[in-house]
């Protein structure tokens, strides 16, 4: 039986014809390289954007009797990409004006605020905010600290409950919180966010840099949580601050017509049609 996809990559090996000696190496370079194609892929559905030099150097960490030509790793790794359609990040396009399809992307970002208590004092607040990008429904949870990597992690889930599901993919910015470094494609992730991500099940997108139009979804949403439900208001305790949050977004932030998508977002989710649906919240 023909392996599957040994079409696609055959046509990047060359001809099997036994006259020809390199393409019998080849064929048994990809038949080895074959032995570590789900460890690959783990890493490419993770972060599609990663460069294939940060793979191999994963993999020599994670295998170290791994023994491969870096083109043949290359050749395998553009064969591989093209057969499961993860694009490098220099291939892939964003405008604000694109239609992300249903259940397929959201956005994430985090904001802050001061407020005044009943004393006049100021108090910052620091919250967390997800819309998705094809109903534009939010979320948005409350902090009295800075997010942490934990923290974050919750409001995740905070927010997956909310929507009833989680999106395939989730874009963010360079944020400390999930990203210990990023350097032309090579990441790094925050050990406990990428075993949160492997764990339920989705890819991350990293905001390019200086292109914040690129996540502009939840920039609007970010202004829009400032201007219509935190601007005036009187900070009486976190869990009240949240209290509100949650009953906003059910009577205004997701309960009126979109100016864009002409529906009301937080009934989207409650659609009938097979294609407004998201992915069921792992655990």
């Amino acid at each position: 039986m023909v392996p599957d996809g040994w079409l696609t990559l055959h046509r990047n090996y060359g001809s099997t014809t036994p006259e020809y000696p390199y393409a019998r190496e080849a064929e048994q370079e990809k038949y080895h390289m074959d032995n570590y194609r789900q460890y690959i892929l783990e890493q490419l559905k993770i972060c599609p954007q990663i460069r294939d030099t940060n793979i191999y150097l994963k993999l020599i960490e994670a295998f170290p009797d791994l023994q491969v030509k870096r083109a043949t790793f290359y050749r395998y790794m553009k064969a591989l990409r093209e057969q499961h359609g993860y694009q490098h990040t220099s291939k892939r396009k964003i405008s604000p004006r694109e239609v992300s399809q249903p259940g397929y992307e959201a956005q994430a970002d985090f904001g802050q605020y001061k407020l005044k208590d009943m004393y006049g004092r100021i108090v910052r607040v620091y919250f967390f905010c997800m819309v998705l990008s094809y109903s534009r429904m939010k979320f948005v949870c409350f902090s009295p600290d800075p997010f942490t990597t934990e923290t974050a992690i919750k409001a995740h889930n905070y927010a997956f409950q909310y929507f009833g599901g989680r999106p395939q993919t989730i874009l963010y910015d360079l944020d400390r919180v999930y990203v210990i470094s990023e350097n032309l494609g090579n990441i790094i992730f925050v050990p406990a966010f990428e075993k949160y991500v492997k764990r339920i099940g989705y890819s991350v997108s990293l905001c390019r840099p200086r292109d914040p139009q690129s996540k502009g979804k939840v920039e609007e949403v970010i202004g829009y949580v400032k201007q219509s439900f935190l601007e005036g208001r009187v900070y009486t305790g976190i869990d009240s601050l949240n209290s509100a949050a949650l009953a906003w977004l059910d009577r205004e932030g997701n309960g009126r017509i979109h100016t864009v998508t002409r529906n009301v977002s937080g009934k989207i989710k409650y659609s009938k049609n097979g294609h407004i649906k998201y992915s069921s919240f792992g655990h």
